[in-house]
């Protein structure tokens, strides 16, 4: 019944927007690293400012990341509306200034069991995301940086048996070189093939998360929520984990700096993420 009344409190809400403004495009989703922020993990106040005109306006912005909430808190920190989160590669979807959460998925354990000894074997740092909360296989420099990425504290776990009670495993994350982390996602592509979701977030992180589990899904289940259609959609992004929802938008943007493969998914390239890209296709597209 919660979740019947939260449904219609969000369509509810659209309806009355699209009274205030009538758009092609009702939702924008952006990846984060190399497509909302730039180089260095900023935004920049054109952006902001272009984001915040078109929330203003009645769009729904949601941002759609790899990352976990806690990673994603100067987009919450300017949004002035409470916004739909996709984190962990829409593992976890999440209402920004609520937290009401909306979508929570996670691995069986046993098949996380196998990711985590494998990365641990290969020589990789392995990362365990459990809902909000983090744990890293070891201490190094590489488990340092993360942290500073996610935001948030970490756990070294040297054993995932002991991380079996509770929340689900939502994702793993190796941490290696870049010719690791390419013949590592060869490798596992081949060894798992339909038993879970597997690619590089970034050229030394590849991510394992289940089958019920990418962008592309969470925006479907955004979507649903707030009653828009993937025909009223542009999604934006510059990485492999971004192809499925490049590709379910109606209108999916790749990044200048997004390579070749990702660029064959899209309709439309933008400019660099150091040059404005998503403000460039919100200006170009939606109806302001």
């Amino acid at each position: 019944m919660q979740g019947h009344n939260l449904r219609w409190g969000y369509r509810a809400w659209s309806w009355a927007l699209k009274g205030r403004a009538i758009m092609k495009y009702k939702l924008i989703a952006s990846d984060l690293d190399g497509t909302l922020f730039n180089d260095e993990s900023e935004i920049s106040e054109r952006t902001k400012s272009t984001v915040l005109r078109a929330v203003r306006a009645g769009a729904i912005f949601v941002t759609a990341t790899g990352r976990a909430m806690s990673g994603a808190g100067q987009v919450n920190a300017f949004l002035d509306r409470d916004m739909p989160f996709i984190t962990l590669n829409g593992a976890v979807v999440v209402m920004g200034k609520s937290g009401k959460l909306l979508v929570n998925r996670s691995l069986d354990f046993e098949l996380a069991k196998e990711v985590y000894s494998l990365g641990v074997s290969h020589g990789a740092t392995v990362v365990v995301w459990k809902g909000r909360r983090l744990w890293i296989s070891r201490e190094c420099e590489d488990a340092r940086k993360y942290r500073e990425i996610a935001g948030t504290y970490a756990e070294i776990v040297s054993d995932i048996d002991k991380l079996r009670e509770g929340e689900g495993v939502s994702k793993l994350l190796w941490i290696d070189s870049p010719e690791n982390t390419k013949k590592a996602h060869l490798e596992m592509n081949r060894r798992f093939g339909e038993r879970l979701n597997c690619y590089p977030s970034r050229p030394f992180f590849l991510e394992f998360v289940s089958l019920e589990t990418d962008k592309a899904i969470a925006m479907d289940e955004v979507g649903r929520i707030y009653g828009i259609d993937r025909s009223e959609m542009i999604s934006e992004g510059d990485s492999s984990n971004d192809i499925s929802m490049l590709k379910y938008a109606g209108l999916g943007v790749a990044m200048e700096n997004a390579p070749d493969d990702v660029k064959a998914a899209c309709a439309y390239v933008t400019r660099s993420n150091n040059d404005d890209g998503v403000a460039a296709v919100i200006e170009k597209y939606m109806e302001l």
